[in-house]
């Protein structure tokens, strides 16, 4: 999570809103255009697929709980590849490379096109949530409540692509990545009591 968040902040300090205008889109572009920029671009890149790690580790250990057919498990893992590649398609870090070759209409469609596909990828994140928290929950692998949580969170995040320029999709999405942080000291704790 620290290699996903941490660049996604360092370079969203001049990040205008989603109807910013042609100027300010081309600002925001030459700020993260700078050797920092770059660098956590790369990071996050790096944070993607140890998250794609997590949701396929995550997904196959759901998919020996969950039995046979692991429907459920395989489409969460699935989901998880859409996502990163959704994620990784976001990223307006071209645009940035050329941006004093880019004319503002031009940098606008690209800032808006990594926007969109960011907030495609909620409904790629909303499935994961679902399909894990629906074998966690009908299971018991986990404590229940984390399973439901994890559907309440996946159900916000696929509505909230409905609305993808207003900020509601905020609470589903801190919802779902408090989720991941409570699965992961589970999974850490589970792993550590196994090994003992």
């Amino acid at each position: 999570m620290v290699l996903i968040f941490v660049p996604a902040l360092t370079q969203s300090g001049l990040e205008p809103a989603f109807d910013g205008s042609g100027a300010e889109i081309v600002a925001y572009l030459r700020s993260i255009h700078t050797p920092l920029g770059e660098f956590g671009s790369f990071v996050m890149t790096v944070g993607l697929i140890a998250f794609l790690w997590f949701i396929i580790g995550l997904s196959m250990l759901l998919r020996d709980a969950e039995g046979d057919p692991p429907w459920r498990s395989a489409i969460g893992a699935a989901s998880g590849v859409v996502l990163v590649a959704l994620a990784l398609a976001a990223n307006t870090e071209a645009a940035a490379f050329r941006v004093d070759d880019v004319p503002a209409q031009l940098a606008r469609y690209a800032f808006d096109q990594g926007n969109l596909s960011f907030a495609n990828g909620w409904v790629a994140l909303g499935s994961f949530a679902v399909c894990s928290g629906w074998v966690i929950a009908s299971t018991g692998l986990f404590p229940r409540w984390l399973g439901w949580s994890a559907i309440v969170s996946g159900v916000g995040l696929v509505l909230s692509r409905a609305a993808w320029t207003s900020e509601i999709w905020l609470l589903p999405y801190g919802v779902f990545w408090l989720w991941v942080v409570t699965m992961s000291f589970g999974l850490l704790r589970r792993a550590s009591s196994s090994a003992l």
